[in-house]
């Protein structure tokens, strides 16, 4: 017979598992996630955004004319969540949708001046928050942070 969860097994055993959460590498990459996320998302309030729409704007600044699927790809949000916020953002006045050339069926979403004001406007301070996150870290710390964190992204999508 299984317990029930958060109960201890009835077999009378006290043992303490070695399993330490400190030590778990998806605990710790989502505790520093959820607090950067939390943090910087009251940044981005202000601006009536959130994590996932800065997402998609800094993304397309970066890298105009993507289709839903590849914004998905590259900053690892759902796709019917970018197809959700896409729709907000166009209704908004911040991106376009057009048929892509090379496929009728394919969309590519662009800035429109308004959302590359808007993403311009914002990277200033993503800068700066980024700044406050990496305090105390050297540039080769910073340089190595980023590659292991593109090797953990690159396993998952395995």
């Amino acid at each position: 017979m299984t317990a029930a969860l958060g109960q201890a097994p009835s077999n009378g055993s006290t043992a303490i598992s070695d399993f330490d959460l400190n030590e778990y590498v998806p605990f710790l990459i989502n505790r520093s996630a959820t607090r950067t996320a939390a943090a910087f998302g009251a940044m981005l309030k202000p601006y009536g955004l959130n994590i996932t729409t800065w997402r998609l704007l800094a993304s397309l600044n970066h890298r105009s004319h993507q289709r839903i699927g590849e914004l998905a790809d590259f900053t690892g949000i759902e796709l019917w969540t970018v197809s959700r916020v896409v729709s907000r953002l166009e209704q908004d006045g911040m991106v376009e949708r057009a048929r892509g050339d090379d496929d009728a069926r394919g969309v590519i979403v662009s800035l429109t001046p308004a959302g590359r004001t808007l993403a311009e406007t914002l990277i200033p301070e993503a800068e700066r928050y980024e700044g406050l996150v990496l305090e105390g870290f050297s540039e080769e710390d910073t340089k190595l942070l980023r590659v292991l964190l593109d090797r953990l992204f690159a396993n998952m999508q395995r």
